[in-house]
């Protein structure tokens, strides 16, 4: 009998030694973020501005109120713009070690047109020949182009309360 209380009190105490090294390490990560990561935040300049400095380096994003200058995709005439529907934002890094930036951008908006599905992508097909022309399973219509790093689409699809008209780019920071 002995031998299995002796067992059960060396496996209770390796757990709670194991416990107590797991709250050192997260009390230590704590402090050491605590001390050496700096957010410093900034409304205006057209948008939110958030910093995040690291030892490692730094970590950006700069928010943009309005999508549709950053997309670069010709507006449909006569559409409707819904309130807060549009916006964009600049992601970038920059390293500490070797001092390269890398980072990309995300724009978009969304528009509502009265003309039919097949009015709006014969306009966008003639004012983007070069883009592919995809029918999506629910029924949607998509332009997309993909080209030096950025990715930009339009998508077609009939509701309700019109023809929607989504535009969107994703790609590096200096192609948008």
């Amino acid at each position: 009998m002995k031998t299995s209380d002796s067992r059960r009190g060396g496996l209770l105490s390796g757990l709670l030694i194991t416990f107590a090294v797991l709250v050192c390490l997260v009390v230590a990560g704590g402090l050491f973020i605590g001390r050496n990561v700096r957010v410093q935040t900034d409304s205006g300049r057209g948008g939110d501005h958030v910093s995040i400095e690291t030892p490692a380096g730094n970590f950006s994003i700069q928010a943009h109120d309005s999508g549709k200058s950053l997309v670069d995709v010709p507006s449909y005439p006569g559409v409707r713009r819904k309130d807060h529907s549009g916006g964009g934002a600049e992601f970038k890094w920059t390293s500490n070690t070797d001092g390269r930036d890398a980072g990309f951008t995300v724009a978009g908006e969304e528009m509502v047109s009265d003309d039919s599905v097949d009015d709006v992508v014969k306009f966008y097909k003639t004012q983007l020949p070069a883009w592919t022309l995809v029918t999506k399973l629910d029924g949607s219509i998509h332009l997309e182009l993909e080209k030096n790093g950025y990715k930009r689409f339009v998508a077609i699809q009939h509701k309700s309360d019109g023809t929607h008209i989504g535009v969107a780019s994703i790609g590096e920071a200096a192609s948008n």
